[in-house]
């Protein structure tokens, strides 16, 4: 596509599309540019773990920003697959978080008892109950803790289904690197692809960890860093449970409804190598083997990696650019990329359309980090 567009997208990961998909639900003409294919980076390489906040993540700053976004997810299941026609298999699914040593079973009985109070319906499972739940389990755990009811999907086909439904709404998508942007004054007016401008009076810059190179356009700090997670697939013998688990580092071990288990993850400094590593993959083959012997007994049949976006302080940015009307900014989830998209996309919407943000958004400001 040449010629103008209304608001440009930079980047077709899943925080883009996301924007792409609402501000198409408010009539807005979007052309997405995207350097490599759709989800090529984290996003279409995610576990897809859907998770509500806990009471200690809703006390911080992104806690109303998850509720609302697993709130959205909700609504998004019953009408993106037919707006989209993709599947991308939604499920309601729960994760046992296994306690192993007695200081994490204090902890997690204490987070029981603080979240219950609150009127949360967090569990405690004794091991037989978590074993029950989950019969990966079997070897000794000290218990488990039992979230309120949380979801999944496949990552790849989510991202896909907010392009096709987009497109359906006009949205249109290209390949090509964004190189610069242009400027009269304090507006933007454009964005460079290659050599190509592409008049617009309105961009989203949503590039993942590459959104570094953005700084010098906008003359002022955008420290956004690749983190780099790997995932392990695997086949498990017999038929896997419904419920999956996660320990007290992040890792987890979850069956997808494509009939694999995806057990993860790694969180490496390592700049942009994306280069799968054997040492993360008994690193996580280990934290999977800490609980079950049963997977022990899977087939390895590929390891993933992929470069998170992570801001400096670990918020994500949801921002207009100070001193640059028209531009926007949408990164640093971390690993909350797929869990924080539809909510990210809601705001970026609206600051577009010059709307008043539902959320304050001054926690994730851009100008925080300064010039």
């Amino acid at each position: 596509m040449n010629g103008d567009a209304d608001v440009v997208i930079c980047g077709g990961g899943v925080i883009g599309l996301a924007t792409a998909y609402y501000l198409g639900k408010r009539g807005v003409a979007v052309l997405v540019i995207e350097a490599d294919s759709v989800a090529s980076g984290a996003s279409g390489a995610a576990a897809g773990l859907l998770s509500q906040p806990s009471l200690e993540q809703l006390r911080g700053p992104q806690g109303a920003l998850l509720q609302a976004s697993f709130d959205a997810h909700l609504e998004l299941a019953g009408q993106l697959p037919d707006e989209s026609g993709v599947n991308y298999e939604f499920a309601r699914s729960g994760m046992l978080q296994v306690s192993l040593t007695e200081a994490e079973e204090r902890a997690d009985r204490q987070r029981v008892e603080e979240e219950r109070a609150a009127g949360m319906a967090t569990r405690w499972l004794e091991p037989a109950e978590a074993r029950e739940l989950c019969g990966w389990i079997d070897l000794p755990i000290r218990g488990a803790l039992l979230p309120p009811a949380n979801g999944q999907l496949d990552a790849y086909r989510f991202s896909l289904a907010l392009l096709a439904a987009a497109e359906r709404m006009g949205a249109k998508f290209r390949t090509g690197r964004v190189s610069g942007i242009e400027r009269v004054g304090d507006r933007l007016t454009g964005v460079y692809v290659a050599q190509e401008l592409i008049p617009c009076r309105a961009a989203v810059f949503a590039m993942g960890p590459w959104m570094s190179e953005v700084a010098p356009w906008f003359g002022m700090r955008v420290p956004i860093a690749p983190l780099k997670g790997q995932i392990v697939h695997v086949r498990t013998p017999g038929t896997a449970p419904r419920y999956g688990f996660v320990d007290h580092g992040g890792n987890y071990a979850t069956p997808k409804a494509s009939g694999l288990t995806y057990l993860g993850t790694t969180e490496e400094a390592v700049g942009f190598d994306s280069s799968p590593t054997r040492v993360a993959r008994d690193q996580i083959l280990a934290f999977a083997l800490s609980a079950s012997s049963v997977l022990g007994e899977s087939e390895v049949l590929e390891q993933t990696a992929c470069l998170r976006p992570l801001s400096a302080d670990e918020q994500p940015i949801i921002s207009a650019v100070d001193g640059l009307v028209g531009a926007f900014v949408g990164g640093g989830h971390g690993r909350k990329g797929v869990m924080l998209a539809p909510v990210t996309g809601q705001l970026l919407a609206q600051l577009v359309l010059g709307d008043l943000p539902t959320f304050d958004l001054t926690p994730f400001a851009l100008g925080r980090f300064g010039s």
